[in-house]
């Protein structure tokens, strides 16, 4: 059954419209229930684009399309490499490894985007080098797919005839992928767009959540809103609500929770790195005994060396991890919180919070700042019943940490080191229950 949010969405006869959909609101399911809407009103397959924004969010829509294996779900480099080849009428090769590997990453990050930015700006001093290595060896790299389509579309009149288009993850939208879906919208064409500005968290590549701004305006698209979360228990849509707010957001929302269950919601700060680890040892440990599986507990942090320590302990414990969704059974997900987008799992542990390391603020922007904490809005909204942030006090060489401003911002209780035992033998505070045994 689809809530009524989602049945005026899925129903819409607007020509151009834009989802602001909430974390864990549905929104994938609002676009495949429209699409097979659209099926049943006697719409052919090949009329329908959906553009997603990775291969494994393209393969998990066509999947759950069912039958419907004519329409068309693409990323939008599969969409460029699939057409292109068509169009030129040749293979196209396209940069590896080995040639990426000859370049720093920064480099490669200052390449992209600057052929994002649809070549405006600096050009980086590496590029030419970079192009011509590209034209040397006959390759083309998943930006150069793009800017050739856009140049065939212009020069050569390519064109498409979609008669619907929906695109996901609009907040992580390109300047260079907003122009190009633009060249692709004819008089009879309608776009869907779902996005949440609030999980905008790409903007060191070039995505850009005003892009959702531009399109509504340009289009005069008409705006609905998708704030119930199916995901998450009250406390957690709480602590994510309070800390978002924070933000200035031309586009506003509130998640609501769907679910009417309490969760368990703390902040616990240790020592150093070492007494934190041996604690999350024995916390995982003692889920397990409860009856919790390792594969629903997800370890989050803001830089992969503030795993160091956990990654020893459960490798000396022989309890199994893999951080690159190679997982091997009943496994413990060790994940950045960029790798974490997208995902959810009943216990989450988010690590590092402390100020420098999240926030990272390499200066005091204020954009920098809001970026970091729509991150941190995307970490706590992956967690379906237990979340858990972690602070150390001092670092390696016992310096003085700050607890991070997020922390406060989400009033999340805080514990000490001394009393943290308290959570693993009793449960909440006031003693009522274990908290592990009922949160499955």
């Amino acid at each position: 059954m689809l809530n009524e949010q989602q049945t005026q969405v899925v129903t819409s006869s607007d020509r151009f419209i834009f989802v602001l959909a909430g974390a864990g609101s549905g929104k994938t399911r609002v676009i495949i229930e429209r699409i097979k809407r659209l099926l049943d009103q006697g719409t052919e397959e090949k009329n329908i684009l959906a553009i997603t924004f990775t291969h494994k969010a393209s393969l998990e829509m066509k999947h759950r399309l069912g039958g419907n294996v004519s329409v068309h779900v693409h990323t939008f480099h599969q969409f460029c490499f699939v057409n292109l080849e068509e169009v030129l009428n040749t293979k196209i090769n396209l940069i590896t490894e080995n040639e990426l590997s000859l370049f720093r990453e920064d480099e490669l990050l200052a390449i992209a985007n600057y052929k994002n930015g649809f070549m405006k700006g600096k050009r980086p001093y590496c590029y030419q080098k970079y192009q011509a290595l590209l034209k040397e060896r006959g390759l083309l790299d998943f930006d150069d797919l793009l800017l050739e389509m856009y140049q065939q579309i212009i020069h050569q009149h390519v064109t498409f005839s979609y008669q619907y288009i929906f695109i996901d993850e609009f907040q992580d939208t390109n300047y260079l992928q907003y122009i190009l879906l633009k060249k692709m919208i004819k008089k009879s064409t309608h776009v869907f767009a779902v996005g949440d500005p609030d999980q905008s968290i790409y903007k060191f590549r070039g995505a850009s959540s005003k892009i959702i701004e531009t399109y509504i305006k340009e289009f005069h698209a008409k705006t609905y809103v998708l704030s119930i979360n199916y995901r998450s228990d009250r406390l957690i849509i709480e602590a994510a609500n309070r800390l978002i707010r924070r933000n200035i957001r031309s586009l506003k929302k509130d998640l609501l929770p769907y679910k009417n269950e309490k969760g368990l919601v703390y902040h616990c700060t240790f020592v150093d790195e070492v007494s934190e680890a041996n604690w999350i040892l024995k916390t995982l440990k003692n889920m397990r005994k409860n009856g919790t599986h390792f594969c629903d507990v997800a370890i989050l942090y803001r830089n992969h060396f503030k795993a160091y320590q956990i990654k020893l302990n459960l490798y000396q414990e022989e309890i199994p991890f893999d951080e690159n969704d190679h997982m091997i059974g009943d496994a413990i997900h060790l994940l950045s919180i960029h790798q974490a987008k997208g995902l959810e799992f009943d216990h989450v542990f988010i690590i590092g919070l402390e100020e420098n390391v999240l926030p990272s603020l390499r200066n005091n922007q204020h954009t920098a700042l809001e970026e970091e904490r729509r991150l941190m809005f995307v970490a706590l909204t992956r967690a379906r019943h237990t979340l858990i942030l972690t602070s150390r006090m001092r670092d390696q060489d016992s310096r003085k940490l700050i607890i991070s401003r997020f922390v406060k911002e989400t009033k999340m209780k805080s514990i000490r080191e001394n009393h943290i035992s308290d959570i693993i033998s009793l449960g909440d505070d006031h003693g009522h229950k274990k908290p592990y045994k009922n949160v499955n």
